[in-house]
């Protein structure tokens, strides 16, 4: 690699100025270096995937779920059966029926508490155990393989750990009870799902992509928990977010135009459904002071023109990462400016999801922990 080339320069005096003897006295030198050219002749995986991380993460809204029905969510390189009972208990299980292998979300039904196999009418009940064969058979000894769930904030939440380790740390429930006509969004995405966390921890980008000025960010880690605040305008009005990631998969954002009385409480869920994709899911439920003095059939009305607009912005303002996301790589020691150490903080903060590797290994999980490291 070529050395870096270095050569001086006076310092501009200004435009169409003409240089006084007091000018040159005291114009200064700077010194210009020239950074050595950056080549390469190899080809090869040039966005090597991350492993699956260990959390907690939605597979699908609640609403999407009704009493009832079966559904198939992709989730980690393979797929689960959510369904719901007829008393609206719902369920996330393996596909596989224990009996011969039948996938549960191909004609599986539900019976009012059970869940029916279609290949020989199966029927296993809301712990997973057979409860009843077809006519003249005697239920086998089976068991569904079940998941680790927790149906919270608008959201079926599945556990998963490389270590196949049951839960060690819990996500609080959101009371938004008195929010009203909350609205829901989901886009599909290419690249690194854990972007939607590290997007919270980037000042410089709420300036460049999103137009906020004035920007300041200061952040607090608590285990699991990444805390982050950002201060800044937008359209000179002052702007406040409070951001807590609860591991990589699911964000609270609580966002504030104080000087107009509106407030967005964001719910936002981040989901690897395979190598290189995901499942970006969010709602948001904004609240507006003057609306909330209002008398309730003026505020319901007030707020169903509302959310809709403010959706809308919602999509405008984050959208502007989404063709980001899905082309980037990650880099394992990337050259970062002055005031972003921030990046470093959440690689050491995020490394803990992953599972760990050894040796030089030169997948995800090895770059994680070359860039946590510096």
């Amino acid at each position: 690699m070529p050395e870096p080339t270095t050569h001086f320069m006076r310092e501009p005096l200004g435009v169409n100025s003409a240089p006084s003897v007091a000018d040159e006295r005291h114009a200064r030198i700077v010194e210009v270096r020239t950074p050595p050219r950056s080549m390469r002749s190899t080809t090869g995986e040039t966005r090597p995937p991350h492993p699956y991380a260990n959390g907690w993460f939605a597979v699908c809204f609640s609403h999407e779920v009704k009493p009832g029905a079966v559904r198939i969510v992709p989730f980690a390189g393979q797929e689960l059966v959510i369904y719901r009972t007829q008393s609206g208990l719902a369920r996330a299980i393996d596909p596989y029926c224990p009996h011969l292998g039948a996938h549960l979300g191909h004609g599986g039904k539900v019976d009012g508490e059970n869940l029916v196999c279609p290949f020989h009418g199966l029927s296993f009940g809301p712990d997973g155990g057979c409860v009843r064969a077809c006519a003249g058979q005697t239920p086998p000894n089976a068991t569904l393989t079940g998941r680790y769930m927790k149906e919270m904030n608008g959201a079926i939440m599945v556990w998963r750990h490389s270590e196949d380790r049951p839960p060690d740390w819990e996500i609080p429930e959101m009371d938004l009870s008195d929010r009203l006509n909350p609205r829901y969004g989901s886009h599909e995405l290419e690249g690194y799902f854990d972007s939607m966390v590290e997007n919270s921890m980037d000042l410089t980008h709420f300036g460049w992509v999103h137009g906020f000025t004035e920007t300041a960010l200061s952040h607090e880690v608590d285990g699991h928990k990444l805390i982050v605040t950002i201060t800044a305008r937008w359209k000179g009005q002052r702007f406040h977010s409070r951001l807590t990631n609860f591991g990589l998969g699911f964000t609270r954002g609580e966002n504030a135009l104080p000087d107009l009385g509106v407030q967005v409480v964001t719910l936002a869920f981040a989901t690897p459904v395979a190598p290189m994709k995901w499942t970006f899911r969010w709602s948001d439920n904004p609240s507006v002071a003057r609306f909330d003095r209002w008398p309730a059939p003026l505020r319901k009305l007030a707020y169903q023109v509302l959310n809709p607009l403010a959706h809308r912005w919602l999509i405008s303002v984050v959208g502007g990462d989404f063709p980001i996301w899905d082309a980037r790589t990650r880099l394992p020691h990337p050259k970062l400016m002055a005031g972003e150490r921030s990046f470093t903080a959440f690689r050491r903060w995020s490394a803990q999801f992953y599972p760990p590797t050894s040796g030089d290994d030169a997948d995800a999980g090895h770059v994680l922990r070359m860039s946590a490291g510096r």
